[in-house]
């Protein structure tokens, strides 16, 4: 009977330990700073964090990556001490959820998001959408005496004629989310090999091949570059800001989903989730379409004047992040493999 009573006691030790490990690791840390990887531009970000830091009295701290660097740093590295990945095309979250990084998390709001933009599993929720687009720097343009009388660019393989030689700029694949999501909906519309070799041709036909998306739009909106390929956000919200650009989304245009997501090693994860609900209710993705200008992921959002001036054309709606996702690795290898000197 004593022994009974020994191991019954030692059994309610054990059961309210485990109890008590679990309310304290889900519990908000106040005074630990929320750790969070940004995806996309760190002064937007700030000013989304600012707001959440307000209202939760929770201090963070911000370590700003391109989507291919954090994939790396995440997944290669092994790096911890990260609690949410904010921002970023749905693939890298797609990545990190198959190599078991990622916290399952049904946000709130996240039934006002449509099903194609977030992970039916409950691994990562889109925060907003967004096409590929060709920039046209107009000034630049028009100052071209070789490019002055042609038609601005409306594909990619016009972006090829010997007039533009040495005047485009397109953001690199391997350490870009923009580059890998306009190589893998190549891959996807067209094949491998077509992909790669039209990939091959604008790497060739451009001035410079950068480590992100958003440096391309800066170069096109300083007139560095005349023409480049970055997603339709980047664009606008330099041209909101007062420079030359003109927009055009091609036909069967890749686009991205900019997601979120809570890793599972986060030693913060109730004020993780408390982030997450920010980043999905009306008022932040009203402020992130109005700043970045990017589709809100939530369908009962009116756009604003300058998304809906934009002719999204036919974009390429079979786009598949999952499977963008799976084949990255043998993709981005047989793109160095084309790219061998």
């Amino acid at each position: 009977m004593r022994n009974l009573k020994r191991w019954l006691g030692l059994f309610i030790f054990i059961i309210a330990g485990v109890f008590g490990w679990l309310f304290l690791h889900d519990r908000p840390n106040q005074t630990q700073p929320l750790k969070v990887l940004v995806v996309f531009q760190e002064d937007e970000a700030r000013i989304l964090l600012e707001k959440f830091k307000q209202q939760q009295n929770q201090p963070y701290e911000i370590m700003r990556m391109a989507s291919g660097e954090a994939s790396y740093q995440l997944l290669t590295m092994n790096q911890t001490g990260i609690d949410v990945v904010l921002g970023g095309p749905a693939d890298l979250h797609e990545q990190l959820k198959l190599n078991n990084k990622l916290l399952k998390y049904a946000p709130k709001n996240s039934e006002l998001i449509p099903d194609a933009y977030k992970d039916p599993d409950k691994y990562w929720t889109g925060m907003y959408t967004g096409p590929l687009a060709i920039g046209v720097n107009k000034e630049a343009w028009q100052q071209d005496p070789e490019l002055v009388s042609l038609s601005y660019p409306q594909t990619y393989e016009d972006l090829l004629k010997p007039q533009l030689q040495g005047k485009l700029d397109i953001p690199n694949p391997e350490t870009s989310g923009t580059g890998y999501t306009l190589l893998a909906s190549l891959e996807q519309e067209r094949g491998t090999e077509a992909a790669l070799s039209l990939m091959h041709q604008l790497k060739q036909h451009s001035s410079a091949v950068h480590f992100s998306g958003i440096t391309a739009a800066q170069r096109l909106a300083m007139g560095e570059a005349t023409v480049a390929i970055s997603f339709l956000g980047d664009q606008l919200r330099f041209a909101n800001s007062g420079y030359s650009i003109h927009s055009i989304v091609p036909s069967h245009a890749g686009w991205e989903i900019g997601a979120v997501s809570i890793l599972k090693t986060s030693n913060n994860r109730s004020a993780a989730k408390k982030l997450v609900d920010f980043m999905l209710s009306n008022d932040a993705q009203i402020y992130y379409m109005n700043t970045a200008f990017s589709i809100p992921a939530q369908s009962n959002i009116e756009l604003n004047d300058t998304l809906r001036s934009v002719d999204m054309g036919q974009l390429l709606e079979s786009y598949r992040f999952d499977l963008a996702a799976a084949r990255r690795s043998e993709l981005l290898t047989s793109w160095k493999e084309k790219n061998k000197p």
